[in-house]
Order: C-alpha cells, then structure tokens, then sequence
C-alpha cells in the first residue's frame, strides 16, 4: 500500500487530501462502513459511509475504471485533481481518495437533502427571494472557480446539492456544486485561454459552446441564467421540437416575460437574467457583475444597467444611432467634420493669439500683415479637416466666420470621432460652435489701423 498527500493553498487556510493506492477495499473497510446507495451511474454507484470511530458520515463514489474505459478515467482523474485544489462552502468537499488497480473510491462530504433538482420539480418554481438565495451562492461558488481558472462547463440543477447548513439548520437553500467531470483549467492568456471542444447539456450550453467556437468562463454564466430562469419561471428559457430547433433558439436568445408569474418578478431580477442571457458573451455580465447586481445586493437605490454593459456594446449602439440619424436625414458625418472644424478653428485662434503676444510695438515692413495671414502659412490639411476661415488684410474688421463642413468618407469618420472624442468636443447631435473671442478680433483690428498709418506715413 501507498500514499501521497496534496496540499492544497486556499486565502484561509491549507488543507491536505489523502490519495492512498490500495490492493482491494477491504483496507476501507477498516475505517468506513459501507451502507445504503445513494445513487447510481453508468460506471459508478454512491454510497453512505459511516466513520467507525467518529460516526461522522460521507458519501463515497465508486467507480468502475474498467468499466469506465481510458477516456473517462482521463475525466475521472482531472475531477479528482480539480476537487482536490478547491475549498468553498458551496462546491462539494473532497475529504480523501483511494484507488486500487480496479476502482477508485473518492470519499466526499454528504449531502443529505438531495439535488436542486427534485426541490424544482416538487415545487415547480420557486419564490424570487428564494431563487435569488440559490443564484447569489451558486454565483460566489463559480466566482471562486473562475479566480483559480477552473472552468465548470456543466452547471445544471441536477449538478448541484443540497446540504444542511452548519450554522442555520433551517436554511434549506444550501447549496454544493458537484460534478467536476467535464471542468477544465485554463491555460494562457488571451486566446490561448479559449476553450475549443463542445459539451455539456443541450439546455443549459451557451450559443458559442452550441457553434463550436472558442469560448471561456463566460459559459458559465449562461448556464447560471438558464438556472435562474427556470427556478423563478418554472420552464427553460429556450426549447425546440428537436435538438437544432433548440439551438436555433439559443442562438436567436429570445427571452420571454409575458407569463403571469414573470408580471410579478421585479425589475432588478428580469434585467439580471437578461443580462446573464446575453448572446454575446463580451456583453454578459460577468459572474462578479453579478454579485454587484442591485438584484443581489438588495440596493435599490442604484440604477440597474438598462444599456449597453461594457465598450464594445457602447461604440456598436453609437454606431446604430449614426445610421439612423444618416436614415432620417441627418448628415452624422457632417456633424462629426463641424466638431473638428470647431476644434481646429478654437486652436487656430490661439495660435493667432499667442503670435500677436510677441510682435514688437511697431512692426516692421517685412512683418506688415503677417498676423492676419497666419493661418494662411500652412495650406496642406489632413484628410477630414477643413483649415480654419482666413482674414483679408484689405478689410478693417475681422469677423470669425464658420465654413461649410465637409461630408467625411467612410474611411476618415472613425478618425473623426477619435478626434472629437478626445478633444472633448461637444456630441454629434448637439453641436455647439465656441464663438471667437471678441478681444481677439479688437486687437487685430487695432493692428491693421496701426499698420495703414504706419504705412501712409512712411
């Protein structure tokens, strides 16, 4: 017989997980009494056991590795390496392994109310404080999971337990993630991050898990909404006739809340689950947005988000309402070129300014009129600006007057809003021209007086 221990670090406090290699299970026996089934699986069975000294019972899941085959033993050995790395309150606790060259037993913390899923079936929904309980612990459970990298990928009413709670025997709502089968962990960064393969359970799979592209965590999330929808509704969110009519409808991720029961369900708990169904996943919330939810702090008095949920879905809107101001007759490009036109004419007319602060008293010949032709030195422009109006030095009064904006082409309006955007220029639907600054015009008028006289004189 041998055996090795894990250690595994948690922020409260290191624990060890016992994985001892046996000939056959009669060394169990010795400590453990095998009692009633619990349950049953293709290649396993649970059973309680009871603590031959302590009396203190566990729930212990044999399983079959011949039976099995290699491939779910491959799945069965990540489960035990992942349930050995993590401690939380609600997700199931792995108090020691043993293997023998045929099975391998995984002794685990006993829950004795059974799943989510008979509580759902026996009440067919539940109270939205009640089903806000379950979401609020099932989310810090995957928050936890997501901060060590650990990907679920199979959260589903029957996945998660009920225990009773050490602190509040009444409380009926403790919940344990279980089923670590089909978790990954997540390597790289960035895209080497993504998760490529397709699995879980058709209902409960997120629209980029159903398509086969590259996803993340955020699967989670999805199969938390699909979760809190059933609990508060009493129906999953999407079905079909068949297996491709479901996913039709994940993919179009239409939520319905003309049932009765949703007339009565508050506002903060309708835009959490929409905001968990989200069919893209850049704009999902996060499980960590979640628990941030007014829905789950209870804090009313914050404005749930009703728009856009991160910059991505920000600059797509603003780009809807271009088009449809382009729709209704409104030149959004003309507007765009008139902020930048208004940016480069305030600029200009500080340059002008900052010129007139160092010309001599009396000008020279050379210098005559070189203050009103400023803006003239320079006659190349970048594409989509429009150089600021010019004076004429044979007029005795300057007057700031706004061009014409051009119309940008496709190419150059991105760079417009860029501009517009950073120089704090006012919005596209409420453009607001800065008028010259009235000192600034009497002084260049006073400059071409001076210099007429200067000139007549000479």
């Amino acid at each position: 017989m041998s055996s090795w221990t894990t250690q595994v670090v948690t922020p409260d406090k290191p624990r060890v997980v016992r994985h001892t290699r046996i000939d056959d299970e009669s060394t169990i026996e010795k400590t453990y009494k095998i009692g009633a089934k619990l349950g049953s699986g293709s290649f396993g069975v649970v059973k309680v056991a009871t603590h031959l000294e302590t009396g203190e019972k566990w729930a212990i899941k044999i399983v079959n590795k011949e039976k099995a085959g290699s491939s779910a033993v491959v799945l069965l050995e990540r489960e035990v390496a992942i349930l050995k790395k993590v401690d939380h309150p609600n997700i199931i606790h792995l108090e020691e392994v043993f293997e023998t060259p045929k099975r391998m037993y995984l002794l685990m913390e006993l829950c004795s109310q059974g799943e989510l899923n008979s509580l759902y079936k026996e009440r067919e929904v539940l109270p939205e404080a009640d089903a806000k309980i379950v979401v609020e612990r099932l989310a810090k459970a995957v928050s936890y999971l997501h901060k060590n990298d650990i990907v679920h990928r199979d959260i589903k009413l029957e996945n998660i337990l009920l225990s009773t709670n050490p602190s509040n025997p009444e409380d009926k709502l403790y919940i344990k993630l279980t089923d670590f089968g089909l978790s990954v962990v997540k390597g790289g960064v960035g895209s080497d991050s993504m998760i490529q393969n397709t699995c879980g359970t058709p209902i409960y799979m997120a629209p980029e898990v159903i398509d086969n592209q590259g996803y993340s965590q955020q699967c989670d999330v999805w199969s938390i909404g699909v979760l809190a929808y059933m609990l508060i509704g009493g129906n999953p969110p999407f079905s079909g006739r068949d297996e491709e009519g479901l996913y039709e409808n994940i993919r179009k991720g239409e939520l319905d809340f003309t049932s009765k029961i949703w007339q009565n369900v508050s506002t903060e708990g309708k835009n959490a689950v929409q905001g968990l169904l989200k069919v893209d996943p850049a704009h999902r919330l996060t499980v960590n947005e979640l628990l941030d939810h007014p829905w789950i702090t209870g804090d009313t008095s914050r404005p749930i988000n009703e728009g856009p949920t991160n910059v991505l879905e920000m600059m797509k809107q603003w780009k809807e309402e271009l088009l449809l101001e382009d729709g209704n007759g409104v030149d959004s490009n003309a507007n765009l070129q008139k902020m930048e036109d208004n940016q480069v004419s305030m600029e200009k007319n500080e340059e002008v300014n900052s010129s007139k602060s160092t010309q001599a008293v009396k000008p020279s010949n050379k210098s005559k009129g070189s203050l009103l032709q400023v803006t003239k030195s320079n006659t190349s422009r970048s594409p989509g600006r429009r150089p600021s109006p010019t004076s004429n030095s044979s007029k005795s009064k300057q007057t700031s007057k706004q061009t014409r904006p051009l119309t940008t082409n496709p190419s150059s309006t991105h760079t417009g809003k860029t501009s517009s955007l950073k120089s704090g220029a006012p919005s596209r639907t409420q453009t607001q021209q800065k008028p010259s600054s009235p000192r600034s015009s009497a002084v260049s008028a006073g400059e071409v007086r001076r210099k007429k006289k200067s000139s007549g004189g000479s």
